[in-house]
């Protein structure tokens, strides 16, 4: 493989992680950008069609999280507030402040907004992070596994380089030098 093939498969490896920064322009943007790009180029080289598994797998696994902890935060708010009973749906009515009289409504609704919007934070901090790391490994040539992945869809045909300091790359650079 030529070097310039070699530098273009790391930039398309690299605009696949980036292109995940789509979902804050439109919704499903973090899937649609990347499945399109890897779709495309995915049979041009391993290295590739390995990224795109890996941004795909990460993407589908932080929704996946959002979602169940957006539920559950919401759902223990919707309890609790439905479990204050005819005195609490009144007093959003007439607008006194029911909370003075029960604190525990008050503070389970604030606790459970505070964990799961702390945990989602977490998780929004820990996309950037890892898609602009994993961006920077791809641009290197080298493998980048993300943390916390459900692997929806598998490596089994890639196998990973033996040493993580080892890049894709250089060992098929080298098999080039050689032949």
């Amino acid at each position: 493989m030529k070097n310039n093939d070699l530098k273009n498969h790391r930039h398309i490896a690299t605009f696949v992680h980036l292109l995940s920064f789509g979902k804050w322009i439109f919704p499903l943007g973090n899937f649609v950008l990347p499945i399109i790009l890897w779709t495309v180029n995915s049979k041009k080289s391993e290295f590739i069609d390995f990224n795109g598994k890996e941004v795909i797998n990460f993407q589908l696994s932080i929704t996946l999280y959002t979602v169940i902890l957006a539920l559950v935060g919401g759902g223990v708010i919707m309890g609790t507030m439905i479990s204050g009973g005819p005195l609490f749906w009144e007093s959003l009515d007439d607008g006194t402040f029911l909370f003075s009289e029960d604190a525990g409504i008050f503070s389970t609704i604030m606790a459970s907004g505070l964990i799961c919007g702390t945990a989602i934070l977490i998780l929004t901090i820990l996309d950037v992070v890892c898609t602009i790391k994993a961006a920077v490994h791809a641009n290197e040539g080298k493998e980048y596994y993300y943390p916390i992945t459900i692997r929806f869809i598998s490596h089994d045909d890639i196998a990973p380089a033996s040493d993580e300091s080892d890049s894709y790359y250089k060992e098929e650079s080298t098999k080039n030098e050689s032949i």
